[in-house]
């Protein structure tokens, strides 16, 4: 059977998308923290790790990000990609007045994505951020008339709490990476993922750029994180239309290496379903 490790615990939105994509025959292995699941797959206690790395509304997940720049030499690869859509309810005890709410607990990405509505409907409840939206409810169970929860309406149901639907006001999407120490096969539509950091001189970043554009390569994202070492220094992460094994590509990446003090490809892997419209 496949062990997938996941940032738990379990109903949470990265739980979702790893058994949206690896179904009910898989065993399911939460980890606390967004490390936690990368050691899970590099010590082979699991196959495969589904961790989140942005969201539509707030941006990238730093903490994934700065996994790849802290453990550059790790053998494990980005396998592939989940998009999910994002829900969020209030979670609070049955009998709970939202005017007498004094705390509002959650995941820090879902409070930021829900700050507005709360702003408006829960005016007295100070955020609170906690490790995860299901940890948030346990918070809600401790004292329950003055505290809710943002999750998932699953965290509810489990603890017989009432769910109140949080409305959407622009398109809320979380996109997950998989990542393994496996190779995933070729596909119709594949996505490449780098990581580099530049050399200090003028013009670097577009000298790094230009080889994309004379092999009419579509970048889809370009995410920027310090370095941790020098002050203003920083690593780029670049996602790109292909794969590494095309020509295209190849002669891209040997031109990028001469603008780059590092260059490494993170993976490349089946892009997710486009969506309809």
């Amino acid at each position: 059977m496949t062990t997938i490790a996941y940032l738990g615990p379990e109903h949470t939105n990265t739980h979702l998308a790893a058994q949206a994509k690896f179904g009910s025959r898989s065993q399911y292995r939460h980890e606390p923290t967004v490390d936690d699941v990368f050691t899970a797959v590099e010590r082979d206690r699991a196959e495969y790790g589904v961790v989140p790395i942005e969201n539509s509304l707030e941006g990238a997940v730093t903490h994934t990000l700065d996994r790849f720049i802290d453990f550059q030499d790790s053998p494990v690869k980005i396998h592939g990609e989940i998009e999910q859509p994002i829900r969020h309810y209030l979670i609070v005890a049955p009998d709970t007045e939202l005017a007498d709410i004094a705390l509002v607990f959650s995941h820090p990405q879902a409070l930021a994505q829900c700050r507005r509505w709360l702003a408006r409907h829960v005016p007295h409840g100070a955020p609170r951020e906690t490790n995860s939206t299901a940890d948030a409810v346990r918070y809600v169970m401790q004292k329950k008339r003055m505290r809710a929860a943002v999750g998932r309406k699953e965290l509810a149901q489990q603890y017989r709490l009432r769910a109140i639907p949080i409305p959407e006001e622009r398109e809320n999407r979380t996109r997950f990476l998989i990542i393994s120490k496996h190779r995933p096969g070729k596909a119709t539509r594949s996505k490449t993922s780098i990581l580099l950091a530049l050399k200090d001189r003028p013009g670097a970043l577009y000298d790094a750029l230009m080889p994309f554009k004379r092999e009419g390569i579509n970048l889809t994202k370009i995410e920027s994180r310090p370095s941790k070492k020098k002050a203003w220094e920083y690593f780029f992460f670049i996602d790109f239309a292909g794969h590494a094994a095309e020509l295209r590509v190849k002669r891209a990446l040997k031109a990028l290496g001469a603008s780059t003090s590092l260059l490494r490809v993170l993976g490349s892997y089946p892009a997710a379903p486009k969506r309809g419209r």
